[in-house]
């Protein structure tokens, strides 16, 4: 179902919008907003839910509304109703996601409390053909610098761990096997060096069940590229982080590292964090 952003950022189905439309209280809408909304119903083949075009036509910008309309009428889509309400629901998670970024002041501590408080926040992509997919966080790992031989860090500033060292909030992304690609996000206090992989989501837009349960499966259901490595996640167009829920402290689950039994001591540190319950983390 498509969603809308009411004013205070809540989102509503448009069935809801539907459901609520009274044409006794509404009949004294502007013909300006009538003729509008019909004009539009006509145009996608949808004259039968025309109020709710009237309605969108009262609630929703001008400007917005005549830019998808002439992207759907463009495209060689055989429904056009649903390819359009599809890109307004997907205009309204991005205005809302764009608004809820995360600063860089986020990720300016400590790698294994970004990574506790990264779970419930929302990861956002849009890829090239300009669909935003976003899934909530639900699983990450921490990874401090040189002293944490688990991390890429422990080899010092040079190839590609030299992103451990960056500037706080900026993508770190790169291949294992020379095949699946992992997303980081860089996180330590000032001239300090860490990182925190985000290993699972659960599906917010774009997707349903456990497609990015796993660290691979969450950069190819997002799309997620080399191409994008170091991107500033705080300005990035295509790739961010945004608020979402806060998990509460008895929710969070805490164990070993996955896949590091090479590390040493290092090895059995509670460095992986998790949202206790749910069914969508890794293992």
């Amino acid at each position: 179902m498509v969603m809308m952003a009411k004013k205070n950022n809540h989102l509503r189905s448009l069935g809801e919008i539907l459901s609520r439309y009274d044409f006794q209280k509404d009949k004294y809408i502007s013909r300006e907003f009538q003729k509008y909304g019909y004009d539009l119903a006509r145009v996608l083949g949808d004259l039968e839910n025309r109020s709710l075009y009237i309605k969108l036509a009262k609630e929703e910008s001008r400007a917005v509304l005549e830019k998808i309309k002439f992207s759907v009428l463009e495209s060689k889509a055989v429904n056009k109703k649903r390819l359009f309400l599809w890109k307004l629901g997907q205009y309204h998670w991005q205005e809302k996601l764009e608004k809820g970024r995360l600063k860089k002041t986020f990720f300016k501590k400590n790698p294994d409390k970004v990574a506790r408080e990264l779970l419930g926040q929302i990861l956002v992509a849009i890829d090239e053909k300009g669909i935003l997919r976003a899934g909530q966080i639900t699983e990450t790992e921490a990874y401090f610098g040189q002293e944490d031989l688990a991390s890429h860090a422990r080899f010092g500033k040079k190839g590609r761990a030299k992103a451990m060292w960056g500037s706080p909030g900026t993508a770190y992304i790169y291949l294992i096997y020379g095949l699946y690609t992992m997303f980081n996000v860089v996180a330590h206090p000032e001239k300090e060096a860490g990182a925190v992989l985000i290993r699972a989501l659960k599906p917010v837009v774009g997707g349903k069940g456990t497609v990015a349960c796993g660290p691979a499966k969450l950069t190819t259901w997002l799309k997620i590229t080399l191409d994008q490595n170091g991107e500033n996640l705080a300005r990035s167009s295509r790739l961010w982080i945004a608020g979402g829920e806060k998990v509460k402290k008895e929710r969070i689950a805490s164990g070993p590292r996955i896949g590091v039994e090479y590390a040493d001591k290092w090895a059995k540190k509670p460095l992986r964090f998790w949202v206790r319950r749910s069914r969508y983390v890794s293992k």
